[in-house]
């Protein structure tokens, strides 16, 4: 990107065939003393000290390679959603929330996120250290694509679900996951998988993957190549989820109305040849439509495939020096599907010759008039939907390259690393896109065969189109190309395709540049006792570019110019300075406090501070207490400060800004929006606290509980409710059409309204409110000495969400979503793991615990199909289910495992607060899963 093509060139050119050659060099040349060996030191997640025991002091959640095998997951997302730290609310997401809308997470990522508070919250480090951001945002948030990690290059993953700024720095408001790579292979391994749902649909996944290692005299060499593939899912694949339970009412076969003779919408009826019977709604709000049944069209889960090289290379330059290198690269391959691109009020031309017979009947009808020409020289406008669904193809290319020493100078270790990463990501429409101001000229009739437009027709864009009678396309020499709107929009013009559908292309960079540089030792001695400290600092360059094609852009003159679509939009970079300091401090034999600060300083928006500290009493040898009070900030994203326009809608409750519906409290109306970026935006602020203990009820058996309380601040993000009282109250432009006033121009804040009610807000990002979140983890271990029969170990681990209060700003009250729409209060796993000598078993039980449904934006008329009414609470009912690992050593280097998901074929609760009738937060519809895996190692 700018200013850093020669940065990209140095570490693309210069540093990795100085890797290879240095290295190569290196590796040949022994110790001078055959007993040295390489520096041993080992830094848990949560604190930079080496060497120091911090078992117990922390609530640190390790998944060990062994669990990561017996857990049957083929990638990380499924790994990490089988945990109770990072699921509930909609932090989370994965490929199962894609789509080709700007609402829905990218295609092809996914991001992890503890606590519900979002990626953004969730510090992910691999190896220790920071990584770029995905280049395409999740609707203005930042975060960090896990899918482009290989599981197969994850030696163990270290959580800690409690704030960690003071060490780590920005983004650790509810935690960090550090993602370990594997670097102790010796030998070649490889592995292959296949799996597949019993359904009688393709569920397919597939998944090869070599690892060697090898452990020279003084180098160590690791290299993991790893493909996998999955195959799409669709809503239709499975019966809760193939009829939708509160379809469109724009479909396939338009409504019309000319809003000025006619009360009712008009619809092609199926005694017509229109719509199908079972489709076709005569007595809905407005009149006729023919339903849209989505759960026919969209994927549960995106087609995918990636293709990733992992290598670690360390060589021993001296007994006290180590220079270590991490060098990975990632292609990812993705399509999204959503649902056709609705079109609202599209005017057509009364005259021109294709309008069906029968329509022409009823709508003469319901005008009142004898002849349809009585309709001419005005437009009749439609509201339906496209048959295509709008189709999204996705290629990530991920690189990301550390180099560094780490070295021990007199009783201090230290270590110094380079880090570059780049995201890069091409996004293409493959199906379903239109280019708004063509389509509504195609059903004008002012479309010409060459691309041009005839003067039939003018303010074509605007809610009244006018009939000016000029030149038609036959009258310039050219051929009119009409768009048909009727009869299921299925015969249509050949040259419809290249002058209305658009691929609508998005680039998007990400890049990040950081040097880090860190000591840690014995300080002094205090009653006996070393104080230890670690001391660092960090420099990071970041930026950040999302470039949508300019037929995705918003303009002044064509606020929409692909129909129902859009992308986010950003470009922004930033530099931080941050330096940080941490003590060991055991006062007693049986007490220590962890004390630590962080500075920060960014170029864009200023500096803070956050200081942490703990403490681990131990007043038995089998009882441990330890808590800890900190704060923590998250940095405004790039995304979020370099946000651009992005296009949207959403619903206003007229009950609640009766100004923004022309004064009425009934219905809802349905805004367009822009939403703005704000390079203004503060940083968020927390306050955490965490206390709990560990009891070590027997030799075989632990007990830890741990409760933790997250004060959350200043929250970026968008209230559109707010925003409008705010702007009729005065603090933001109001734009009357009806009296003249000028429209707003592109970006600038503020409210267009016409007919009395708004039409369009232009709302910025800005910070507002908190949310105030806390609860208890539990977890519960016990090993079993079966003798003869082998060794079994029971694990339960369970979370309980105790509150989460959300308020967006002063005028909107806060609300507590504990126990509320996707947030269950319990989240629950058990598992049983038995080992004895070749045969290895495993059955884990995951329980989501119930929470209210949500009835808000459900139609009248679906309220009334299943007898409830807007004010009812239910409940979406809980979920277990049960998975099944069975595992084989063929020989000592050969193993053979089966795992079996969903082993009863329970299928998840029905909601109504989701269109497809299941909530993918926190449910899935695969049903019963096989997964075979055969594993190999060559000695």
């Amino acid at each position: 990107m700018r200013g850093d093509l020669a940065m990209n060139t140095v570490l693309k050119c210069g540093i990795l065939p100085l890797t290879l050659a240095v290295g190569a060099a290196l590796a040949q040349q022994p110790l001078e003393d055959e007993g040295d060996r390489p520096l041993d030191t080992i830094t848990v997640t949560g604190t930079r000290i080496t060497g120091i025991d911090v078992e117990g002091s922390q609530p640190l959640i390790v998944i060990s390679r062994e669990d990561i095998e017996s857990s049957g997951a083929d990638n990380l997302i499924d790994l990490f959603e089988t945990l109770t730290a990072t699921g509930g609310g909609e932090g989370t997401f994965s490929t199962r929330t894609a789509g080709a809308l700007s609402g829905s997470s990218p295609v092809g990522s996914a991001g992890v996120s503890l606590r519900g508070l979002g990626t953004a919250s969730t510090l992910t480090l691999i190896n220790g250290r920071r990584v770029a951001v995905a280049s395409f945002a999740n609707r203005q948030v930042s975060f960090v694509d896990i899918n482009t990690i290989p599981l197969a290059a994850v030696d163990r993953v270290e959580i800690l679900p409690s704030g960690a700024s003071a060490i780590y720095g920005a983004d650790a408001v509810a935690g960090v996951v550090n993602i370990i790579l594997r670097n102790d292979l010796e030998g070649l391994e490889l592995s292959a998988s296949y799996g597949n749902s019993q359904a009688s649909s393709n569920d397919g996944r597939y998944n090869i993957n070599i690892a060697g290692g090898f452990q020279g005299q003084r180098s160590r060499t690791t290299l993991i190549l790893d493909w996998f593939k999955r195959e799409p899912l669709f809503d239709r694949d499975r019966r809760q989820t193939r009829n939708e339970i509160r379809p469109a009412q724009q479909g396939i076969f338009p409504s019309f109305n000319d809003l000025f003779l006619m009360w009712d919408d008009i619809t092609e009826k199926p005694e017509d040849g229109g719509c199908p019977a079972d489709q076709f709604v005569a007595d809905g709000v407005f009149g006729e439509y023919c339903e849209l049944n989505r759960g026919a069209i969209v994927t549960t889960r995106d087609k995918f495939e990636s293709w990733s090289a992992t290598g670690l290379f360390a060589v021993d330059i001296s007994e006290r020096l180590e220079w270590f290198n991490e060098l990975s690269f990632a292609r990812v391959e993705s399509r999204g599907t959503s649902s056709p691109a609705p079109f609202s009020r599209v005017p057509v031309d009364p005259s021109r010759p294709d309008w069906p017979v029968g329509l022409v009947r009823d709508i003469n009808a319901e005008g009142g008039v004898d002849d349809f020409s009585e309709f001419f020289g005005f437009p009749i406008f439609a509201w339906g939907a496209f048959p295509d669904p709008r189709q999204v193809e996705v290629r990530t290319d991920n690189f990301r390259l550390t180099t560094g020493l780490r070295g021990e100078l007199g009783d201090w270790d230290w270590e110094g690393g380079l880090s570059y990463g780049r995201s890069e990501s091409t996004q293409n429409g493959i199906a379903g896109l239109y280019r708004t101001l063509e389509f509504t000229q195609a059903m004008l009739g002012n479309l010409c065969d060459d691309g041009s437009f005839a003067q039939r027709w003018d303010r074509v864009l605007s809610r009244s189109p006018r009939f000016i009678g000029g030149a038609s396309c036959e009258d310039l020499g050219r051929r009119t190309v009409l768009y048909n709107p009727f009869f299921g929009q299925a015969d249509q013009d050949p040259l419809i395709n290249d002058l209305l559908r658009t691929r609508a292309q998005r680039n998007g960079e990400s890049e990040m540049v950081s040097f880090d540089l860190r000591t840690s030792g014995d300080l002094f001695q205090l009653r006996g006792r070393w104080v230890k400290a670690a001391f660092g600092y960090e420099h990071r360059y970041e930026d950040i570019v999302d470039d949508p094609s300019p037929e995705a852009r918003s303009t002044p003159d064509n606020p929409e110019p692909t129909l129902r679509f859009s992308f986010t939009e950003a470009e922004a970079n930033r530099r931080q300075n941050s330096a940080y300091a941490e003590f060991y401090v055991p006062l007693a034999d049986n007490f220590e406090l962890q004390l630590a600060s962080r500075f920060d300083h960014y170029d864009d928006f200023g500096s803070d501070f956050n200081p942490k500290i703990a403490f681990r009493y131990q007043p038995l040898d089998q009882l441990v207490f330890r808590g800890s009070w900190s704060t923590s900030f998250r940095a405004p994203s790039l995304a979020q400060s370099g946000a651009g326009v992005t296009l949207s809608s959403f619903s206003i409750p007229c009950d609640q800004v009766p100004l923004a519906c022309g004064g009425t409290t009934s219905g809802a109306n349905v805004v367009d929006t822009e939403l703005l970026g704000n390079p203004d935006l503060e940083p968020e602020t927390a306050r955490n606290v965490g206390l709990g203990f560990l009891w070590q009820i027997s030799r075989n058996s632990d007990l830890t509980v741990d409760y933790w309380y997250i004060k959350h601040r200043n929250l970026v993000g968008l209230d559109e409710l707010d925003f409008m009282r705010r702007a009729f109250a005065g603090e933001f432009a109001v734009a009357d059409l009806d009296a003249g006033d000028a429209p707003l121009t592109m970006g600038m804040p503020g409210l267009i309204v016409e007919g009395g009610s708004v039409v369009q807000a232009n709302v910025p990002l800005q910070n507002f409110g908190f949310q105030t979140t806390d609860g208890v983890d539990f977890s519960y271990s016990h090993r079993f000495n079966l003798g003869d029969l082998g060794l079994l170990r029971l694990t339960a681990d369970a979370t309980y969400l105790n509150r989460f209060d959300r308020q967006f700003s002063p005028t909107s009250g806060s609300e507590s979503l504990a126990g509320e729409w996707r947030y269950p209060r319990w989240l629950a796993d058990l598992s049983l793991r038995w080992r004895r000598d070749a045969w290895g078993a495993r059955i884990a039980a995951r329980y989501t615990g119930k929470y209210k449904d949500e009835l808000e934006g459900l139609r009248q008329d679906t309220l009334d199909e299943f007898g409830l009414s807007p004010d009812d609470r239910i409940n979406v009912g809980s979920w277990l289910t049960f998975n099944l690992n069975l595992s084989y050593d063929i020989t000592p280097d050969a193993w053979l495992s089966l795992n079996i998901d969903n082993v009863l074929d329970r299928s998840p609760p029905s909601v109504f607060g989701s269109a497809a009738g299941v909530d993918f937060i926190n449910h899935n519809t695969m049903g019963r899963y096989y997964l075979l895996r055969y594993t190999q190692r060559f000695q």
